[in-house]
């Protein structure tokens, strides 16, 4: 594995914060550039040094086994493969947050054993009602609907400001979360409570406000399902979306759009079939759809992630799970979600089409790159610059935080729950 010649990094789980600031300070820039240059340089030559396996292993998205520690046989299953993302599901979630902690801290552990210079993310779907799976460890989160009926934007803004101090607490850094999506006729069977409302104006103002609290907090927001859902669930089927272009343009992306111009920084995308963009592909796997509309026509550079390739929604027609994660990366997708535990598999075949065609190469390296972007901006990950000013003030750049900060914690659960007071009441 090459060394790192501009960066350092950390495998961050906690930097406790008790303001409105957010956990990590900006990464500063030289003065001859400007932040965002700053940034993207940082970020392609941190992407540069991973040889193409890392590269194939930072755009998956996986799920992992455990609850107290990191599970022996798991060191088989990766076979040194360190995931750009790992998600984790209720079976993961112990019965109390120092737990979920220590849990957390071992997987960042065995990554780091297994030579992994870039930690992955540590994501969850924490939307509210009935999409938590943190119920009963961390404060009270109603669900969007309930928000969007109960308290003003603002109020919605500290409500998750507050639960992503709890996550980031407890060592996780992404959230599957906000649905950005409007309810219609055609997916209110599907989303119901998990969307704002049926009001796009409504509706992208509490997107905002979910985005700006994560955010602060220190949590990476992604926004879904983009660009809509029909009211068929993707885990159970083919779902299509049969409205046209116009429909689609007024009613499901004003959104995201907004979204988008408000700084979310990631979004995931829908398994939807649009014949009005598509006839023949899975958004997700569709050029036209993701490098097309996304991209080009909504302007969008964030993390472009897919939902879970192994649902029965991609099942027909499209061929291997390995097939599944190259043609979503060529469509313009930089992460892909799976439930396969195949992985290594998935690896060598992402690995194999990127020695084998140069264009895939370079698509591969733009999606790490945008990956590593967001680590750096998150903290996931430091420059030469951040850890020098750590190692000046006498702290370690490369430090696991073990020890459970419950005053943050509890304070967050505490505060939180003092912006629901009159929800419950």
């Amino acid at each position: 594995m090459k060394p790192l010649p501009c960066l350092t990094l950390l495998f961050l789980m906690v930097l406790a914060c008790c303001s409105r600031e957010p956990v990590l300070p900006s990464p500063v820039p030289p003065e001859t550039l400007t932040r965002e240059q700053w940034l993207q340089g940082e970020a392609e030559a941190l992407a540069k040094t991973l040889s193409i396996r890392e590269q194939a292993s930072q755009v998956l998205m996986t799920g992992i086994d455990g609850t107290t520690t990191f599970p022996d046989h798991l060191w088989r299953h990766f076979n040194g493969i360190v995931p750009g993302a790992v998600l984790l599901f209720g079976y993961n979630i112990a019965d109390t947050p120092e737990k979920i902690h220590t849990y957390i801290v071992s997987c960042y552990r065995a990554f780091q054993t297994m030579g992994g210079l870039v930690p992955p993310f540590i994501a969850i779907d924490h939307e509210g009602g009935m999409v938590n799976r943190l119920r009963g460890i961390t404060g009270p989160l109603p669900s969007a609907g309930r928000v969007a009926n109960t308290l003003a934007p603002e109020e919605a803004e500290e409500l998750y400001y507050q639960n992503g101090r709890q996550l980031r607490a407890l060592g996780i850094t992404m959230n599957l979360a906000p649905v950005a999506e409007v309810l219609t006729g055609e997916n209110d069977s599907f989303l119901t409570t998990r969307s704002y409302g049926s009001d796009s104006v409504t509706v992208s103002r509490y997107v905002s406000a979910a985005v700006r609290g994560y955010r602060t907090a220190g949590v990476l927001p992604v926004v879904k399902h983009y660009p809509g859902n029909s009211g068929t669930d993707p885990h159970d089927g083919i779902s299509t979306l049969a409205v046209t272009r116009e429909t689609l343009e007024t009613t499901y992306l004003p959104v995201f759009r907004h979204a988008f111009t408000m700084g979310a920084p990631a979004v995931l995308l829908s398994h939807v079939r649009v014949p009005s963009i598509d006839t023949e592909n899975p958004f997700c796997l569709s050029s036209t759809g993701v490098s097309g509309l996304l991209r080009q026509t909504d302007s969008f550079s964030g993390l472009v992630l897919t939902d879970d390739i192994s649902m029965d929604a991609l099942v027909e027609g499209a061929g291997s799970s390995s097939e599944k994660a190259v043609r979503a990366l060529r469509s313009g997708c930089d992460m892909i979600m799976t439930s396969d535990t195949d992985i290594d598999r998935i690896v060598a075949d992402i690995a194999d089409e990127a020695e084998q065609y140069p264009d895939f190469a370079r698509r591969l390296e733009n999606a790490v790159t945008t990956i590593m972007r967001l680590k750096l901006e998150s903290g996931v990950v430091l420059s030469a610059r951040q850890t020098h000013a750590r190692s000046r003030a006498g702290q370690s750049g490369s430090t696991v935080v073990t020890s459970f900060d419950n005053n943050t914690f509890a304070d967050a659960v505490r505060k939180s729950t003092a912006v629901l007071e009159n929800v419950y009441e």
